[in-house]
């Protein structure tokens, strides 16, 4: 087998590990236009993947050699990692003198001229050695070429975004690649997004906490600035209840950042639906009397679930509370249960006839700090149902709102029993 036609077997096999089938296909419709030995590849099920004849016996003869680790640079076997396998030969480029001359067996024209006188031998290849040298450079920068080009892109991405810049986005830079650096750069672009929205999420966080708690300090400053001009004046009680405001919205965002975090183990025990939903309502219906609302409770059954009893009361009793705060007066609010055997799943509903939210609002009112135009007149920090969601998740559920066709609102709580 020649020197040239071993340069290309090398490249054909390096471009099929590392470029992958359709990087093959590319190198080997180029060399169909040139004057080179052609690389045949043969697919585990016997196709070429030229779509090109070949001898049974060139294929046998090449599948031993590329067996024999010591004649692997004239046929190769290449296994990919998607479990797709190639022979790769070049068809009656001597491979048959080269399997006798390993055994120990003279050529085939040795073989019929044995009795002649032998032949001198050939001078050094050199226009042979320096086709395939020259071959072996031209694929060398092309598949130099075709690798260099994302990684550039990749490491000018992350230089960016360890500068702050987060919206750059490298996959469509990788064009119709199918390989490992195009399903590196999707990752880069999932990651980059992720980190982006996390950010944006604490930069909004920070805005709403700086909010909601220059209202109450606002509020003590001026109190205690009419103490000074007016000291028998009696402002404690005002200046009290802005500090225990400040107090409960710094414990719920702790609590929400430890929910958030994972720092809060869920510790389940086997508790009775009932029992915990009856007690909010004892709990609730202080506030709801106030507002001459009536609370209802309909259980289809007596449900045994695992959870931790604290975790669900506050998640529950948020929603009730809600419901209770955002309810116009002399209304009801209705708590029902039901389950489905299919999913094993028990829906806890909780449904008021108050106004609702715009359909907009309606997945934002789980977030920290969003209560939605028509609560932005209610006192409240918008805390509540973004805890509610987080505890829910935590013991493998799913929380949700929506409003109802004539008038009202309902929150769906979904859990697995």
């Amino acid at each position: 087998m020649s020197p040239p036609a071993r340069s290309l077997l090398a490249a054909a096999s390096s471009t099929l590990q590392f470029g992958g089938v359709e990087g093959l296909k590319h190198l080997l419709q180029e060399w169909q236009h040139q004057r080179v030995p052609q690389v045949l590849a043969i697919r585990e099920s016997g196709q070429e993947l030229m779509q090109r004849p070949y001898t049974k016996a060139s294929f046998e003869m090449a599948n031993k050699l590329a067996h024999d680790e010591k004649f692997q640079s004239f046929a190769k076997n290449i296994i990919l990692s998607d479990g797709q396998s190639f022979l790769l030969f070049v068809q009656d480029n001597g491979l048959r003198d080269e399997f006798d001359h390993s055994h120990g067996q003279p050529p085939d024209h040795m073989q019929q001229n044995h009795m002649s006188s032998p032949r001198p031998p050939p001078g050094f290849p050199l226009v042979p050695l320096f086709g395939g040298s020259l071959v072996s450079l031209i694929f060398a920068a092309l598949l130099a070429a075709y690798f260099s080009k994302p990684i550039t892109s990749l490491r000018a991405a992350f230089k960016q975004a360890s500068n702050g810049k987060l919206d750059v986005r490298v996959a469509h830079a990788m064009g119709k690649r199918r390989d490992e650096l195009s399903d590196l750069g999707h990752d880069f672009d999932a990651m980059a997004s992720r980190l982006e929205s996390l950010l944006q999420a604490q930069t909004r966080l920070l805005h709403h906490v700086s909010h909601e708690m220059r209202s109450p300090l606002a509020r003590m400053q001026m109190a205690l600035g009419l103490m000074k001009q007016d000291p028998s004046s009696d402002f404690l009680d005002r200046i009290e209840l802005e500090a225990n405001r400040i107090d409960g919205l710094v414990g719920e965002l702790l609590e929400l950042s430890k929910l958030e975090s994972g720092v809060i183990q869920i510790k389940k025990e086997p508790l009775e639906l009932s029992t915990l939903l009856n007690s909010i309502i004892v709990d609730a219906q202080f506030e709801a009397k106030s507002k001459q609302i009536n609370l209802h409770l309909a259980i289809d059954k007596d449900y045994v679930l695992d959870g931790q009893p604290d975790l669900l009361y506050r998640a529950i009793e948020n929603v009730v509370r809600n419901a209770i705060k955002y309810g116009p007066e002399a209304s009801e609010i209705n708590i029902s249960t039901t389950h489905s055997d299919i999913d094993k799943n028990l829906y806890i509903t909780v449904t008021d006839q108050g106004l609702g939210v715009k359909e907009t609002e309606l997945e934002d009112i789980f977030k920290p700090f969003i209560r939605g135009i028509s609560g932005s007149q209610t006192i409240g920090n918008g805390l509540g149902l973004a805890i509610t969601k987080q505890i829910i998740e935590a013991h493998g559920g799913s929380v949700s709102a929506k409003n109802l066709n004539s008038k009202g609102f309902s929150v769906e709580i979904v859990l697995p029993y």
